[in-house]
């Protein structure tokens, strides 16, 4: 009897085309460009963390509850789900997914309350990310439990749970990602009988590009990546085979080694 198939993505980058997260919009109420990656941002992002202790994730996202905080501010969820008009999905996402027989599921460091209000999130199964805090008003007034790498792995374990998985069983069950937030996740889902994609944007363009390249060639050295390919859930792409379970690693590993 065949296993139910399911497939577990990142969101930035994964499912979008850029790694910045669009839910920071919102912080034009802070006299910043929130809708991409900018030097005003990055400039106070190192200043806070002179100052704070706490890895690369947990003081990115301690830099923006402290907006939140230190500015006594609230938001609505107006206010925070403007940023979705920004999102670029890859080619051919809404369609796939729309039409796609697995189990599919995000799991993100991303703002949860931001992911499961977007208009894509109901064709998900189930959506995994950092909470938001509110006031008694219900108003967002800060930024929960960071879903640190780590953290990924109990929600993948949480999936397979619901799906009546014994144990840390994979058999089936696609992870999809794209850089070093994803290696734990990766490594958990492949040394469990499951397969790890890795996947890219076509372009060099983007800043982590050749960071994340580093990424993909340790994770590849380790025998971790199963499939490599660009980031196009179109019907017939690369991607689109490997999801709906066409193609073997022997057929579509790729070389990324732009």
């Amino acid at each position: 009897m065949n296993i139910e198939p399911i497939n577990i993505f990142d969101f930035d980058g994964t499912l979008t085309t850029e790694t910045w997260p669009k839910f920071w919009v919102w912080v034009k109420k802070f006299g910043y460009s929130g809708e991409k990656r900018n030097d005003d941002l990055e400039k106070a992002l190192a200043e806070y963390r002179k100052t704070h202790v706490g890895n690369s994730l947990e003081t990115f996202f301690a830099f923006f509850n402290n907006l939140l905080v230190a500015n006594n501010t609230t938001l609505t969820y107006k206010e925070l789900m403007e940023g979705e008009k920004y999102i670029e999905y890859n080619p051919g996402l809404n369609d796939f997914i729309q039409k796609s027989l697995s189990k599919n599921y995000i799991v993100s460091g991303g703002l949860i309350e931001f992911l499961k209000n977007l208009k894509i999130a109901r064709y998900f199964d189930g959506i995994y990310g950092t909470p938001i805090q509110h006031n008694t008003n219900g108003l967002i007034s800060g930024i929960g439990e960071v879903m640190t790498d780590d953290k990924k792995i109990l929600a993948i374990k949480d999936i397979l749970k619901k799906n009546n998985r014994i144990g840390n069983n994979c058999e089936n069950v696609y992870y999809i990602g794209d850089g070093s937030t994803d290696l734990p996740a990766m490594k958990f889902v492949h040394n469990n009988g499951g397969k790890a994609v890795f996947v890219h944007q076509p372009s060099q363009d983007d800043e982590y590009y050749h960071y994340n390249n580093k990424i993909y060639q340790t994770l590849n050295a380790d025998g971790i990546v199963d499939f490599c390919c660009v980031a196009d859930y179109r019907n017939g792409s690369s991607l689109s085979n490997i999801l709906q379970r066409q193609k073997e690693k022997s057929e579509m590993l790729e070389e990324y080694t732009r």
